[in-house]
């Protein structure tokens, strides 16, 4: 027999309704999208991919079904009616029998070539430390936010299967899982909604579907054949007797849609696929009343990519498919990559000329300039808090394409892209690739990952700092690294071209004869214009864009770090100071819901006035783009280090 268990909530408890949903929706989500496909998809492959079994590809079937594909209501009511006054925040109606007045579907995520949930299924608290036994069971049904994994792993937070009962109406999954270790075959579901009363008594939010409790307490997962084989039918599950897990996500978002969750798969784990380590099978009704059948793998790929929609956003890599012929050349490429020294021993590592012996470099520089693909292994120092310092590594791809084209650089860390990072805006004609591989790197990398892992974050110190010291400005080189590569193989001229601009103006031959100047009329002689001395360089660039501006660090001179830049802006004017002339109206830095948009790196962001921002600067690669303002108005930007004594309203600084 089959029922829902939720623990009645002691006196002395504190009340708290779990959010942790809310960490896996996407910003500034489109309409008809649901705000969480992407983390649904990276999730439930990154945890298929942590549960590899043997030398097969881990194969991964989403499966969508439409409301008419449920089970019967005499069976719905049987495992939804005890969730009725818990779901009444979310005022669903529930009819006489105890099914609720939903018009959605359901989902089916199933991967195999995995092991399934091993471990204990009776374990109730933590293993001891040092114990080396997989306890998979344990840390997925009886754990939120706390996690099993380790350094090795893509996942760490314990929230990832968070991602399907999120994408419930009802907040609630079911999984069976076939084990590798012992072959048995479990079954349980989980629900986490909201503190509510039951029979007068109040109860958890978090709740079992499973098989009763024992004698102390504890849930017990369903085992009767009887009770596997109609959990199969009911749900449709392809699964027989295979090595895995089986997800089932009752009244899934309408929103969701195989092509999207398709899309997903391809960008955020394409490495892995193209590898043959992965393959990804997504199904759903069409709109002929059959089914949508896809599949990708290593020989499929590029049809596939092909056939998708590719008008996404750019900040997360949507808006193309995956450089997928560069991938592969990349990972040809990938067994003879070029070293460098081993960076940062003393400090914080920066690549450069000396990152590689003379003959290297200039062998690299040559491949480069001729358009072929450059691997450079990239090693330096992670110190560590106790012990002797690690060797990071990773493999750093770049190939010149001869156009003027931006291409998007991708940074992969154990197969799974990282998609909010890039090269900077200004890189053209360039294509770029960073892997990754399991070691020291990938454990630092990793725990620098929000639950969402989609970007290297500085900000998330508690996991680095348990194990390294001054780990902040390595995990910002790496996540730059692409870009300073590029520096070093395409070095700037130090030779001045005369005739650079020979088409467009004259100039003086300064080693051939010059007309004479006539004399003035009074009979002087013309006094010569002095030389201007050349301009002081700065450690900061301003540089425009459609709607707005970006600041960002220049290679020389060094870059201050602890500094603060003051930035004015204001529309520019035919005449007069056009920052005198600014008002609210324009634009304000300090508007809640302003039109201005913010995004940066290694920078701390006041805004002061309505139209002056204070830039403190983290990090020696630096950038900050502001954007939103009016394209058919020019912008007066200027810029002050806030330590000079320069008047802020002067009309003289840095405009674009």
């Amino acid at each position: 027999m089959t029922t829902w268990v939720f623990s009645k909530v002691p006196a002395d408890a504190v009340r708290r309704d779990p959010n942790e949903t809310e960490l896996f929706k996407t910003e500034q989500s489109g309409e008809g999208e649901y705000s969480g496909t992407d983390a649904l998809v990276r999730e439930t492959i990154q945890n298929s991919l942590d549960a590899k079994n043997g030398s097969e590809p881990v194969r991964i079937r989403f499966a969508l079904y439409s409301n008419s594909d449920l089970p019967a209501n005499h069976r719905l009511s049987t495992y939804f009616a005890r969730l009725e006054p818990a779901l009444e925040f979310r005022q669903i109606e529930f009819d006489l029998t105890g099914v609720p007045n939903l018009n959605n579907g359901f989902m089916v995520c199933e991967d195999f070539g995995t092991t399934g949930l091993s471990g204990d299924p009776y374990l109730v608290k933590d293993p001891d430390k040092g114990s080396t036994d997989k306890q998979d069971f344990y840390w997925f049904w009886r754990n939120i936010g706390r996690s099993g994994k380790t350094g090795v792993d893509l996942g760490r937070w314990g929230l990832g299967k968070t991602v399907y009962r999120a994408a419930s109406r009802v907040g609630c999954m079911f999984g069976l899982t076939v084990r590798k270790s012992d072959g048995k075959e479990l079954l349980m579901g989980q629900a986490v909604l909201k503190i509510h009363n039951y029979q007068a008594k109040e109860h958890a939010p978090e709740g079992f579907w499973c098989s009763g409790c024992n004698n102390t307490g504890t849930p017990l997962p369903i085992e009767s054949n009887d009770e596997l084989q109609r959990f199969r039918s009911e749900w449709k599950l392809s699964r027989e007797s295979e090595p895995g897990l089986s997800v089932v996500i009752p009244y899934v978002a309408e929103e969701l849609k195989a092509e999207s969750i398709l899309r997903l798969a391809v960008v955020n784990f394409f490495v892995p696929i193209i590898q043959g380590h992965l393959v990804i099978e997504v199904s759903g009704p069409s709109k002929l009343g059959k089914r949508d059948e896809y599949r990708v793998d290593r020989d499929s790929i590029d049809s596939v990519c092909e056939k998708l929609t590719w008008n996404g956003k750019v900040s997360v890599k949507l808006s193309a498919a995956p450089p997928i012929e560069f991938t592969r050349g990349c990972l040809k490429e990938l067994p003879s990559a070029q070293e460098t020294l081993v960076l940062g021993e003393t400090k914080v590592p920066t690549l450069d000329d000396s990152s590689f012996t003379p003959e290297l470099l200039v062998a690299l520089r040559r491949k480069y300039a001729a358009g072929e693909i450059v691997a450079v292994k990239v090693r330096a120092y992670l110190p560590r808090k106790k012990g002797s310092p690690a060797i990071g590594e990773l493999t750093a791809f770049v190939q010149r394409t001869g156009d003027s084209q931006r291409h998007e650089s991708y940074y992969v860390r154990e197969g799974m892209t990282i998609t909010k990072l890039n090269t900077k805006r200004g890189v053209n004609g360039v294509q770029g690739l960073v892997i990754v591989k399991p070691g020291d790197l990938a454990s630092l990398l990793g725990d620098t990952e929000g639950p969402a892992h989609t970007t290297w974050d500085t900000s998330n110190d508690e996991r680095p700092n348990q194990t390294w010291k001054t780990w902040k400005g390595r995990v910002a080189f790496f996540s730059n690294i692409l870009d300073a590569l590029n520096e070093v193989l395409s070095p700037k001229s130090t030779v001045p071209d005369f005739e650079l601009l020979s088409d467009f103006f004259s100039i003086d031959q300064t080693d051939s004869l010059q007309m004479n100047r006539r004399p003035k009329k009074s009979g002087e002689p013309i006094k010569p214009k002095p030389t201007p001395p050349a301009p002081t360089p700065k450690w900061y660039r301003l540089s425009g864009r459609p709607g707005g501006f970006s600041i960002a660090d220049s290679s020389n001179p060094p870059t201050q770090v602890g500094s603060t830049l003051r930035v004015s802006v204001a529309y520019d004017l035919p005449s007069g100071n056009p920052l005198k002339a600014w008002c609210k109206f324009d634009f304000d830095f300090k508007a809640k819901d302003g039109p201005i948009e913010f995004k940066g790196s290694g920078v701390e962001l006041k805004a002061t006035t309505g139209n002056v921002l204070e830039i403190k600067v983290t990090e020696p690669d630096f950038h900050l783009t502001a954007i939103g303002f009016d394209v058919h108005r020019d912008l007066f930007v200027r810029i002050d280090e806030a330590d000079s004594e320069q008047d802020h309203d002067a009309q003289k600084g840095d405009d674009e």
